[in-house]
Parts: structure tokens; sequence; C-alpha cells
């Protein structure tokens, strides 16, 4: 198996997800309309989007670090986005490069 970026079809798609890797709660928050959520490995505080989806388990950053690190080095690593956050990310990038 090859190490992968998928962007998902759906955002429904995504709830079948093992996992959704957020970053640690920052001040101010990465994007403004984030949500606060808890790691459910550490309980450390963790912003996510919005329309992040609700079934997978939230794993901060930190938590996840050494989970990635193992799933790339056998080459199973499987990263998905949604077409929602893709066009979100685009939006704020245009943004803020126009600045």
């Amino acid at each position: 198996m090859t190490n992968r970026i998928e962007i998902v079809d759906s955002d429904d798609e995504a709830e079948c997800a093992d996992g959704l890797v957020c970053a640690r709660l920052t001040s101010p928050l990465m994007m403004p309309d984030n949500v606060i959520d808890l790691c459910s490995k550490c309980g450390e505080a963790i912003q996510l989007r919005p329309d992040a989806p609700k079934r997978p388990p939230k794993i901060c950053n930190v938590c996840a670090e050494p989970l990635v690190r193992a799933e790339a080095a056998k080459g199973e690593l499987v990263t998905m986005i949604t077409p929602t956050t893709a066009a979100e990310v685009a939006a704020y990038l245009r943004k803020k490069n126009a600045h």
C-alpha cells in the first residue's frame, strides 16, 4: 500500500474515518468560527471546524503524531479531506494572501 491523500466525494463519507486529527486550542482560534472540543486520548482542549465529521474520535495533533508516523512508516497512511474543508481552506488562504 502507498501513503495517500484523498478528497472524499462527500462530507458524509468522512464519517467513516478512523479518527479526526485536530489542532490543540490556540488563542485566538486558528479560524474564528472553529468549535472547541476535547481530545479523545488525552483530554486536552482542541479546535475543529463546525462541519467536521461527528462520528470519528477527535484526536489532538500531539497524540496523533506517533500514530500518523507509524502508519506512514508502514505505507498505510490515508489522509482524507472533505470538499467543504478543502473549499474553506482555499478561501481562507486566498483571503490571507490578498493582504
